[in-house]
């Protein structure tokens, strides 16, 4: 197939457009064809053209626009122009430029221009310069004139194929040209020249009439006038519906063979990448980034951004400078990753760049600004943090953006940025209609919600998403926290406020995640006279994940309070409740906090007797032993407390014997016959489970 000539498309790599365009160009003319009548095929005549605007005419301009061969796009938009002026001065101009056989590039731009408006008026310029000595206009005149495949021109067309005199060059053209058109009239003509004597145009005719049809059949003549016998009468839309099937299934074939090349490429490029040192590497990104194809530049981005962390200045001014350029690309993704790459770089071009992309016109590229804005909020540099109020004016400006997706990328961004600035801006968006940035914006508040957003947030509460409620019972809690903390305090009718809002939702709200969120929040907050509340919703009767959330904020609220008596009430109940494994679970996790934060107020000691108690009735004796040992090293203690430590360590040795422990049961009888009194009737005890460890 011939390649197609540089000349209406710009962008992306030569070869693949060639490639592909050859391919995509024909179809999109079948598609016209299929639509249109029969009467479609008769030709028009001869003073009927396309119709065309009449923009004013200033053809000396146009004229040296086409002249100058230094400016190829300029050539491309004054061919445009002279074609859609219905002028004799321009008519006249096109058909000098085409006449013209020296200047290739103004007959290329010219026949581009005719096969993009499909006009029949200079089909006989392109007829005679497809026996041009140069490759590239013959091929710029076929490619024409497949696209201008009326019958006259196929009779032309076939006239010169079946000439003897003519060149085989130009015979191959016109082949060539017969199987682009997809017309069925190009077939007759075609198979006539696989009788011909020469060996290259018989090759012409069957490459012609393969490109055309789609069968592949050889250069036998009988095979080709056999499968046209079951053709021949086929219908015309009948016979555009097969060839444009056939352009279909190729066009996908192409465009897999072009995506497997490109991820060949690409695997190459990161063995390459992976050789390279550390210098060689920050010289070979630049040159990454200059490439045609996209899924290159986007390595380029992504190993600028991997190499920013380790590099020194003069590096990171290069990496830097790769991602503004490539900020500015054509391609979205490759914007998109560099404008999210631009947050880590710690430099005042990348934050100016980073505002500017607030204003993109691509909504991806507007939302990924503002998370790499966030980004570069949070790095440590003077003059970053001197223009944070500009970062976040821009965030709250995206706030209004018409795409959601920049609304929800904004709100999460102003939650990570952490200013309790965009707290009111954040409460406003919880009414906004969309779930999703209701969504976004309580869970930002959950970081950033301030006294003042009380009222909003309670409000909130009644939103019909779980996923809101939830991120909003979060936000209550960080009030209740900063409140414990006396870091911007509630006062005391907000907290009673926030306090019984809790309650309610963690008794009445439909979804047990926000009820189990809520007895969370309660646990980080909740004075004691919130216990019979969680106490309530630990009970069987409620969802599993609520009565864990809610039995261990109960356990969070007695240790928060050190209050031994409050302990040993608590426990009271729930031995009355029957729940031993929560009330040892209760008591040892009590004690264990408040011995990692000892308070010298704080008597510990009684909540540790109470752990020796259950832990010996559920014959947790392993968990005892050191309680106990650490009692009987007391040096204050009465009678009567070291007698009970006695029974308790003797407890102990009994509960280890009976699970087959011997060594520590023995080790048990000898620590209890060193600490009695001979005279006490516990000593006798002691020797026989001394004497029992031994036999056993």
């Amino acid at each position: 197939m011939i390649p197609r000539q540089t000349g209406l498309i710009h962008g992306g790599g030569e070869n693949q457009r060639m490639r592909l365009a050859s391919l995509i160009l024909p179809v999109a003319g079948l598609l016209g064809l299929a639509a249109s009548s029969a009467s479609a095929f008769q030709p028009l005549p001869s003073a009927t053209f396309p119709a065309r605007s009449q923009p004013p005419a200033d053809i000396a301009r146009l004229r040296e626009m086409l002249l100058d061969r230094g400016q190829p796009r300029l050539q491309n938009q004054a061919a445009l122009a002279l074609v859609q002026i219905d002028s004799a001065e321009a008519e006249a101009l096109i058909r000098q430029g085409l006449e013209q056989a020296e200047d290739q590039e103004m007959f290329l731009a010219l026949s581009s221009a005719i096969r993009f408006h499909r006009d029949i008026r200079f089909a006989d310029e392109l007829l005679r310069a497809l026996a041009s000595s140069k490759v590239a206009i013959r091929q710029g005149a076929s490619q024409a004139l497949s696209v201008l495949s009326e019958p006259r021109i196929i009779d032309k067309l076939a006239g010169i194929l079946g000439d003897p005199a003519n060149d085989s060059a130009v015979a191959q053209m016109a082949a060539y040209t017969l199987g682009a058109s997809g017309r069925k009239l190009a077939v007759a003509p075609l198979l006539k020249a696989l009788t011909s004597d020469s060996d290259r145009t018989r090759q012409s005719a069957n490459e012609a009439l393969s490109d055309l049809t789609g069968q592949r059949l050889g250069p036998d003549a009988d095979r080709w006038t056999a499968w046209w016998q079951t053709c021949k009468d086929l219908d015309n839309e009948r016979w555009l519906e097969m060839r444009l099937a056939f352009q279909l299934a190729r066009r996908a074939r192409v465009e897999n063979e072009l995506e497997a090349a490109r991820g060949q490429v690409v695997r190459l490029q990161q063995q390459l990448y992976a050789r390279l040192g550390t210098a060689e590497r920050l010289q070979y990104l630049p040159g990454l980034g200059e490439q045609e194809d996209a899924a290159l530049r986007l390595l380029a981005v992504t190993w600028s951004q991997e190499a920013l962390a380790g590099a020194d200045p003069s590096a990171q001014k290069v990496l830097a400078g790769i991602l503004l350029r490539l900020s500015a690309d054509p391609a979205l993704e490759v914007q998109r990753a560099a404008t999210v790459a631009l947050g880590r770089v710690a430099d005042s071009a990348a934050l100016e760049r980073l505002l500017v992309l607030t204003r993109s016109n691509r909504a991806t590229v507007r939302a990924a600004s503002g998370r790499a804005l966030s980004q570069q909020a949070t790095l440590d540099r003077p003059e970053i943090r001197q223009r944070q109020p500009e970062v976040l004016a821009s965030l709250q400006r995206l706030l209004e953006d018409p795409v959601l997706e920049v609304v929800v990328e904004a709100a999460e961004d102003l939650g990570a940025l952490g200013a309790p600035e965009s707290g009111p801006v954040l409460t406003a968006l919880l009414r906004h209609p969309s779930e999703s940035v209701r969504k976004a914006a309580a869970a930002s508040l959950e970081r950033v919600a301030l006294p003042s957003s009380l009222d909003a947030i309670l409000k909130g509460l009644d939103d019909t998403s779980g996923t809101v409620r939830f991120s909003l019972v979060g936000a209550l809690a960080l009030l209740a926290g900063r409140a414990e903390s006396a870091m911007k305090p509630l006062n005391e009718t907000d907290r009673l406020r926030l306090m019984a809002r809790l309650e309610i939702v963690l008794l009445k709200d439909m979804d047990p995640n926000v009820r189990a969120r809520a007895a969370g929040a309660l646990g980080e907050c909740a004075p004691p006279g919130m216990l019979g509340v969680l106490w309530q919703s630990s009970q069987a009767t409620e969802d599993v994940r609520v009565q864990e959330k809610a039995w261990l904020a109960l356990i969070d609220v007695l240790a928060r309070a050190q209050q031994s008596s409050l302990v040993q009430e608590w426990d009271r109940k729930l031995a009355m409740a029957k729940q031993p494994a929560r009330r040892l679970q209760l008591l040892t996790e009590v004690m264990s906090r408040w011995t990692r934060k000892p308070d010298p107020k704080l008597n510990i000691t009684p909540v540790q007797d109470l752990v020796v108690q259950v832990a010996l009735e559920q014959n947790k004796w392993a968990l005892a032993l050191p309680l106990i040992r650490e009692q009987l090293a007391r040096p204050q203690r009465t009678e009567a407390e070291a007698q009970s430590c006695l029974r308790h360590l003797l407890q102990a040795g009994e509960q280890a014997l009976a699970d087959g422990n011997a060594i520590e049961a023995a080790r048990i009888a000898a620590e209890g016959r060193t600490a009695v009194d001979k005279a006490s009737p516990l000593a006798p005890v002691f020797d026989a489970l001394a004497l029992r460890s031994k036999t056993k």
